[in-house]
Order: structure tokens, then C-alpha cells, then sequence
């Protein structure tokens, strides 16, 4: 269980110091991409002039820095939920069936967003590597950003189903809330010393 916690806490910690750092370089490549420049064009009419070129940095690079966002709130969030519940008392199998789902749910779709990312970056650059340092150091960590938030997301599942043993609230099985759930009034059969016990006659 503590293992599980701690690795659960280092991926997540580990998610948002990336993210940052991701959320940093993708401003930047956008910067670089973004602004206006002054090109020397041919007009028929004026022959060659200076003309101001507006650019835009791709849509995809736009995507980055809203996914670092992303990502920085998601790490934020799945760290400080586990540990409110558990200072707040005992969790109900309802609420802790509400987090596990959204918890996996979270993993999985920002995995699919860095997924989307670097696979985008890299069909551009044609399966090689960019001149730019940055954009590979975007790459590169968004690649360990989807590895990452696979891996917790296939820890999140493990919780739930029961493999991995967590008192988390969302990481607890959902096997044993249902347990849990169960009535007091139930009619359970009596085991073998019970009912040896009950009708021994007296002596």
C-alpha cells in the first residue's frame, strides 16, 4: 500500500514538474512563431518592396500549451483529493466509485492528449528531428507525459479492481465498497461451530 502511494505521488509530482516545464517551452516556440516581419516581395506594379508578413505559430502548438494547463491542474487535483477526503473521515463506496472513475477517466484522456501532441509534431517533422531544440525538448517531454499518465492510469485501474491494495479515497476497491454496502440484517447462515454451539443441550 505505501509503495503504491508513493509511487502514485512521485508520477504525479513528477507530471507537474514537466508540465511546467512544458508549459514554458511551448510559450516560447509560440512566441518565436508568432509576431511580424518585414520581407522583401515582388509587386509587378512597384516592383521590390518591404512588406509586413503577419504569422501565426500551427494550431498544434496552441494545443501544447493548453494540454501543459491541462495537465497542471489534473496533477494538481489528483494529488490534493486523496488527501482531503482522507483528513475529512470515512469516504462512502459511492463517492469513492465517483473518484476512481474520474481519476482513470482524467489519466487516460490527458495520455491521449500528449499522445496527439508529439505524434502531430512528429508527422510534421516527417519522423525526424527539428532544428529547433525546444520543439525537441517539447517532444521528448510530452512523450514521458504520456508514459507517465499511462502508467497512473493503469495504476488507477489496478486500484479499483482490487489488485492493488489503497485506503485512498478513489483508489479504494470497488469490490470492497460493495461489500461494505452490504445490509447488518442480512440473512447469512449460521457456520458449523455457531450452530453446534447454539443446539448443545445442557448438561
Amino acid at each position: 500500500m505505501i509503495v503504491l502511494h508513493i509511487a502514485l505521488y512521485a508520477l504525479l509530482g513528477t507530471c507537474l514538474t514537466f508540465s511546467v516545464i512544458e508549459l514554458g517551452l511551448s510559450g516560447y516556440v509560440v512566441s518565436f512563431f508568432s509576431g511580424t516581419d518585414q520581407e522583401w516581395t515582388w509587386d509587378p506594379d512597384t516592383g521590390y518592396n518591404w512588406t509586413t508578413v503577419h504569422s501565426s505559430a500551427p494550431g498544434i502548438l496552441d494545443f501544447f500549451i493548453f494540454n501543459a494547463v491541462w495537465t497542471i491542474l489534473v496533477s494538481v487535483a489528483a494529488a490534493v483529493l486523496p488527501w482531503f477526503y482522507a483528513r475529512k473521515g470515512g469516504v462512502s463506496p459511492k463517492l469513492n466509485t465517483i473518484l476512481g472513475i474520474s481519476y482513470i477517466v482524467a489519466f487516460f484522456v490527458t495520455s491521449i492528449f500528449w499522445l496527439a501532441c508529439f505524434a502531430d509534431i512528429a508527422a510534421r517533422l516527417g519522423g525526424g528531428i527539428s532544428w529547433s531544440d525546444y520543439l525537441n525538448a517539447m517532444i521528448a517531454f510530452a512523450v514521458l507525459l504520456w508514459l507517465m499518465f499511462l502508467a497512473l492510469g493503469i495504476l488507477a485501474v489496478l486500484s479499483v479492481c482490487g489488485v492493488l491494495v489503497s485506503d485512498w479515497p478513489g483508489y479504494q476497491s470497488m469490490r470492497k465498497g460493495a461489500v461494505e454496502e452490504q445490509p447488518q440484517g442480512s440473512m447469512v447462515p449460521p457456520t458449523t461451530n455457531e450452530a453446534m454451539t447454539t443446539h448443545q443441550p445442557a448438561v
